[in-house]
């Protein structure tokens, strides 16, 4: 028997686009700032929404949030996971006093990356800061995200 109440059933996950903007991390526990290394987020012009690419020694602020894994439905519809938009994978992120937690990240499929031709070139600044900075509530509750 599964108890939904209990924090050891619970999944973390990586929010760094509409997940933050669109407010999918406001009824979800354990919400935090981490740092994502390895990564870069890019915004393509044309796109209302941002993509995670791999880039050693790279990194960039997001949230880390927690969920049950009957959420994970959900998001794995909203991210375009059966579609072939996105795939959900564990990385290994780093919150408040340098802690290293385990979380799902949805990321780009090589799909998603030839179809849309998505490259490292394409967004050098992170532009979805910008984006961010549209969210007062956001930007308030976690300055970090556009520092």
């Amino acid at each position: 028997m599964k108890l939904y109440n209990n924090d050891s059933n619970l999944i973390s996950i990586v929010g760094y686009g509409t997940f933050i903007t669109r407010g999918i991390w406001k009824d979800k526990r354990n919400v935090e700032v981490c740092l994502v290394q390895d990564f870069v987020r890019i915004l393509p012009q044309e796109s209302w929404f941002p993509y995670a690419l791999p880039l050693k020694n790279a990194y960039f602020r997001a949230l880390k949030f927690d969920v049950f894994e009957s959420d994970l439905e959900y998001l794995d519809e909203y991210e375009g996971l059966h579609s072939g938009l996105f795939r959900r994978v564990k990385i290994e992120v780093t919150v408040k006093n340098e802690q290293k937690k385990e979380a799902h990240m949805y990321i780009p499929t090589d799909k998603t990356i030839k179809k849309y031709n998505l490259s490292l070139n394409i967004d050098k600044n992170d532009k979805w800061k910008d984006e961010i900075k549209k969210f007062p509530e956001v930007v308030k509750n976690f300055p970090e995200l556009i520092s």
